[in-house]
């Protein structure tokens, strides 16, 4: 959605390493804010490197929100970098139980410093996660361990998904 001139005020790009339907419920609880463009891409495994640094800059927008589970979480670490090559700084990331494609299965992967790292990172983590092997993220935030989830589970859960939307919504208030 955007608001009624049509500005975007947030492009939020949500990345599941498996696929839109495992970050279905956080994408669809973001297009209920007025002025935010969702971006989620169709993805099979084998397809997981969604060219996301070109979304953000085909959609110019005053935040930048970047949203990434599973496989996906290496790929929106990956874009803060990339994205800083372009002078445009993430405002706010979300990693839930990230996992390393490259090297794969690494049980670590590294923080964004400098120009490329997020103004505000939230890392959400199973409870559970097994077989899943999440990856540790090297220098940022202490991740929230969320209680009765699972990996795939996750991005289900309500209070994730309040969370993330009220981080977006404090976001967009203010930038106003």
């Amino acid at each position: 959605m955007t608001s009624d001139s049509g500005t975007i005020k947030v492009f939020a790009a949500v990345l599941g390493g498996l696929g839109s339907p495992q970050t279905g419920g956080i994408a669809n609880a973001l297009m209920q804010l007025d002025g935010v463009r969702v971006w989620t891409p169709s993805l099979r495994l084998d397809q997981f490197r969604a060219d996301i640094d070109l979304a953000v800059r085909l959609f110019p927008a005053r935040e930048v929100v970047l949203i990434g589970h599973s496989f996906g979480g290496q790929r929106v670490l990956d874009s803060c970098t990339n994205l800083a090559s372009f002078n445009i700084r993430v405002d706010y990331l979300v990693l839930l139980d990230p996992v390393a494609y490259e090297p794969l299965w690494s049980r670590t992967l590294a923080y964004p410093h400098g120009n490329a790292a997020p103004k505000i990172c939230d890392i959400f983590r199973a409870a559970n996660s097994f077989p899943v092997l999440p990856a540790a993220v090297s220098g940022g935030p202490d991740p929230v361990v969320v209680a009765n989830a699972t990996h795939n589970s996750l991005c289900h859960n309500p209070s994730v998904i309040a969370s993330i939307v009220n981080r977006v919504a404090k976001l967009m208030k203010e930038g106003a």
